[in-house]
């Protein structure tokens, strides 16, 4: 009967050796080399089915006019008040990564930029 234990000792020493079972600073070398960049960049190429699309309510503040954004239908203005109908934006996700449409909720344009970089609604 002295010789099971053994055995058993054994076989558990071999099993936790084994390389089908990393050991634990195996394990944890693995996760510090992980690098999810390329996984990221591919998931935020394309519309994401899984995720729920998220609708939000905001303002734009400029601290150079010191008012809100305001989307005009094509023109877009920094002088917006506080609660005005054109200063409420939609802003609208539906990707895995950051990607975000801004609508003017009252003119349903999107808030744009042109190839000069000067904001347009669209």
């Amino acid at each position: 009967l002295a010789k099971v234990p053994a055995l058993f000792h054994r076989l558990l020493c071999s099993l936790s050796l084994s390389p089908r079972f990393p050991t634990r600073s195996q394990m944890f070398a693995a996760e510090e080399n992980v690098d999810f960049r390329i996984h990221v960049e591919n998931q935020t190429r394309a519309r994401d089915d899984v995720s729920r699309k998220q609708l939000r309510l905001y303002q734009l503040y400029s601290r150079t006019s010191g008012k809100h954004i305001q989307v005009l239908g094509r023109r877009i203005s920094a002088k917006g008040e506080d609660g005005d109908k054109y200063a409420q934006l939609l802003v609208e996700t539906d990707t895995f990564g950051s990607q975000v449409r801004i609508k003017g909720k009252e003119t349903d344009f999107y808030l744009c930029m042109n190839r000069k970089g000067k904001l347009v609604g669209k």
